[in-house]
C-alpha cells in the first residue's frame, strides 16, 4: 500500500525509496508532514522492531543444559564433602 503511494509520486506502480532534491516554498509544510508521519510510522515505532525466539530451547538444548547442571551439582557436593573432612 505504501510502496504504491511512492509509485504514484513517480508516475511508477510502485517505489520503494523516494529522494527528493529539491521541494518549493509553498509545499514544505506538507513534506515536514509526511516527514513527522515518517518517522512516527517506521522509525519510532516500537511494535516493528524483531522480537526473537521468546528464550524457550529445544529439548535437545534443555536436556544438555540439564545434564551440565547435574554435572556441576555433583562436583560442588564431592568439593563440600572433601572440604569437611
Amino acid at each position: 500500500k505504501d510502496k504504491a503511494r511512492l509509485g504514484t509520486l513517480v508516475h511508477q506502480k510502485t517505489s520503494a525509496v523516494v529522494a527528493l532534491t529539491g521541494v518549493n516554498k509553498e509545499d514544505e509544510s506538507q513534506l515536514k508532514i509526511f516527514q513527522n508521519l515518517g518517522m512516527e510510522k517506521f522509525n519510532k515505532n516500537s511494535d516493528l522492531t524483531r522480537k526473537w525466539g521468546g528464550g524457550i530451547m529445544g529439548l535437545k538444548t534443555q536436556a544438555k543444559l540439564d545434564k551440565r547442571a547435574k554435572a556441576v551439582a555433583a562436583e560442588e557436593a564431592k568439593k563440600a564433602a572433601s572440604l569437611k573432612r
